[in-house]
């Protein structure tokens, strides 16, 4: 392979380790500010919570959580 094909490489997987690290600083700033507001595990307690949202919405035809979607 030739230089410029290296440097090309090199620069798309440092792009991709900077997007990343930007999602792991967002999912650990999400998780954290969940927890503050009473979501005692986080992202996997907002997950659950969702999931039996959309249950509930789904045996139940008249409920207004998920209008529209």
């Amino acid at each position: 392979m030739d230089n410029t094909s290296e440097l090309n490489k090199d620069r798309i997987i440092a792009k991709l380790i900077t997007k990343l690290d930007q999602a792991e600083t967002e999912l650990v700033y999400l998780d954290k500010i969940l927890r503050t507001v009473g979501f005692c595990e986080g992202i996997k307690t907002l997950k659950e919570t969702v999931e039996e949202v959309i249950e509930e919405d789904q045996l139940n035809p008249s409920s207004v959580y998920l209008e529209g979607f």
